[in-house]
């Protein structure tokens, strides 16, 4: 009888062990099969999804939506020494003196000298298409020179002239002759950029000294996850204003790498006097 229990409880528990195993190599199975199915659905990275994140600037708003890349842009910054001078340079897939395609095929409207965007002929009866490719084409002037006036200086500068502000931050001696005021720097910002909605961050850059104008010419590196903006709607406009929505697109972020996802600000064409376009409520997506 003693026997026959011994046998039946070692019965039991070889049993217990047996499904023990076989759980444990079912969990291994089931989580390589996740593995191959995650690798197999990895998500394309031109298929972008919203999250409501918002970015700090001058302006900004969020939606949410899914929607797919379509577009793409470059932009490539390098900073140049020679002697005791340094320039920043940049170059982009639109030149400034080549005329912005209308989505209509007629050429319509084109950069100015400067950056702004100016019409061939009347723009009061313009189409949404015909605005929103306009728009694009003053974003993207209003990047990039945000870009040059912010991050880094679109001036050549000494490098052994310096002086500090009170924070100790390091200024360089703009050498530009036509750079002798801050006014001189802020007017030629203007010409791409409204004085409706002035940019207090270039009082921090650009200060006044001895009767030079010296910049703080830092540069850093463009937002690793950026891909491209698109302007996407027209959200209001008067007869000298447009407002805008911009959809940015990014491959990730910092904390998830891997997510694409999208960002959405505001953007302003302020129409002048002379039905020129510069750009208004602004945010530099990278």
């Amino acid at each position: 009888m003693k026997k026959s229990a011994v046998i039946i409880a070692s019965l039991v528990i070889f049993s217990l062990c047996s499904c023990g195993e076989k759980k444990s190599a079912e969990k291994i199975q089931t989580k390589e099969s996740a593995e191959i199915q995650q690798e197999e659905t990895q998500p394309d990275p031109y298929s972008v999804r919203t999250t409501s994140t918002i970015n700090s600037g001058r302006n900004s708003a969020t939606t949410t939506s899914s929607t797919e890349l379509n577009n793409s842009a470059t932009t490539t910054r390098s900073k140049t020494t020679t002697g005791t001078e340094s320039t920043n340079t940049e170059t982009t897939t639109a030149n400034a003196d080549e005329k912005q395609p209308d989505p209509l095929g007629n050429g319509s409207f084109s950069y100015d000298e400067d950056g702004a965007v100016k019409f061939d002929g009347n723009t009061e009866d313009m189409d949404e298409r015909s605005k929103l490719s306009a728009g694009q084409a003053l974003f993207e002037s209003a990047c990039r020179t945000e870009w040059a006036f912010t991050v880094g200086c679109p001036y050549p500068t000494d490098e052994n002239d310096t002086i500090q502000n009170n924070f100790g931050w390091t200024f360089y001696r703009i050498t530009d002759e036509n750079i002798k005021t801050f006014s001189d720097v802020e007017n030629d910002y203007n010409k791409v950029f409204s004085e409706r909605y002035p940019n207090e961050d270039l009082k921090l850059l650009y200060i006044e000294s001895s009767g030079s104008v010296y910049a703080f010419n830092d540069t850093r590196e463009m937002d690793y996850y950026y891909s491209v903006s698109k302007i996407t709607a027209v959200q209001s406009e008067t007869a000298d204003e447009i407002i805008f929505t911009v959809t940015n697109y990014y491959d990730g972020t910092d904390l998830s790498p891997d997510e694409p996802h999208t960002e959405e600000t505001t953007f302003s064409a302020v129409i002048g006097s002379d039905g020129k376009w510069k750009a208004g409520q602004f945010t530099l997506p990278y």
